[in-house]
Protein backbone atom coordinates (compact mmCIF):
# COMPACT_ATOMS: atom_id res chain seq x y z
CA UNK A 1 0.00 0.00 0.00
CA UNK A 2 1.17 3.54 -0.87
CA UNK A 3 1.08 6.01 1.78
CA UNK A 4 -1.58 9.32 0.51
CA UNK A 5 -0.88 12.20 2.65
CA UNK A 6 -4.06 14.30 3.03
CA UNK A 7 -4.47 17.79 3.48
CA UNK A 8 -6.62 18.23 6.08
CA UNK A 9 -6.84 22.52 5.97
CA UNK A 10 -7.11 22.18 2.01
CA UNK A 11 -10.46 23.76 0.43
CA UNK A 12 -10.88 20.38 -1.20
CA UNK A 13 -10.64 17.88 2.27
CA UNK A 14 -13.11 21.25 3.83
CA UNK A 15 -15.35 20.58 1.28
CA UNK A 16 -15.21 16.82 1.60
CA UNK A 17 -16.06 16.69 5.45
CA UNK A 18 -18.77 19.76 4.70
CA UNK A 19 -20.35 17.30 2.10
CA UNK A 20 -20.13 14.17 4.33
CA UNK A 21 -21.28 15.63 7.73
CA UNK A 22 -24.48 17.23 5.21
CA UNK A 23 -24.70 13.85 4.27
CA UNK A 24 -24.98 11.82 7.48
CA UNK A 25 -26.89 14.56 9.14
CA UNK A 26 -29.70 13.48 5.91
CA UNK A 27 -29.19 9.98 6.86
CA UNK A 28 -29.46 10.46 10.11
CA UNK A 29 -32.76 11.68 9.72
CA UNK A 30 -34.16 9.18 7.53
CA UNK A 31 -33.00 6.97 10.69
CA UNK A 32 -35.40 8.49 12.65
CA UNK A 33 -38.46 8.02 10.64
CA UNK A 34 -40.40 4.58 11.00
CA UNK A 35 -37.75 1.92 8.65
CA UNK A 36 -38.67 -2.05 8.56
CA UNK A 37 -35.47 -3.63 10.71
CA UNK A 38 -33.55 -4.24 7.11
CA UNK A 39 -33.72 -1.09 6.15
CA UNK A 40 -32.72 0.59 9.58
CA UNK A 41 -29.86 -2.22 9.29
CA UNK A 42 -28.90 -0.75 6.22
CA UNK A 43 -29.41 2.61 6.88
CA UNK A 44 -27.08 2.25 9.93
CA UNK A 45 -24.17 0.48 7.66
CA UNK A 46 -24.02 4.08 5.84
CA UNK A 47 -23.97 5.95 8.31
CA UNK A 48 -21.16 3.86 9.95
CA UNK A 49 -19.29 3.87 6.70
CA UNK A 50 -19.27 7.66 6.23
CA UNK A 51 -18.06 8.22 9.75
CA UNK A 52 -15.39 5.48 9.66
CA UNK A 53 -14.16 6.47 6.37
CA UNK A 54 -14.19 10.23 5.61
CA UNK A 55 -14.36 11.53 9.26
CA UNK A 56 -12.12 9.41 11.21
CA UNK A 57 -9.33 9.77 8.37
CA UNK A 58 -9.23 13.22 8.57
CA UNK A 59 -9.27 12.57 12.61
CA UNK A 60 -6.30 10.21 12.01
CA UNK A 61 -3.04 11.76 14.10
CA UNK A 62 -0.74 9.75 11.28
CA UNK A 63 0.80 11.92 8.96
CA UNK A 64 -0.80 9.63 6.15
CA UNK A 65 -2.98 7.40 5.08
CA UNK A 66 -2.60 3.55 3.62
CA UNK A 67 -3.93 3.69 -0.17
CA UNK A 68 -4.69 0.32 -1.31
CA UNK A 69 -3.56 0.43 -5.28
CA UNK A 70 -4.98 -3.23 -5.78
CA UNK A 71 -7.94 -1.77 -7.52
Amino acid sequence: MAKLHIERESQTWRYIVERTEERLAELRQRNDGELDAIATAKLRGRIAELKEFVLAMGKDPSPAFEMDESY
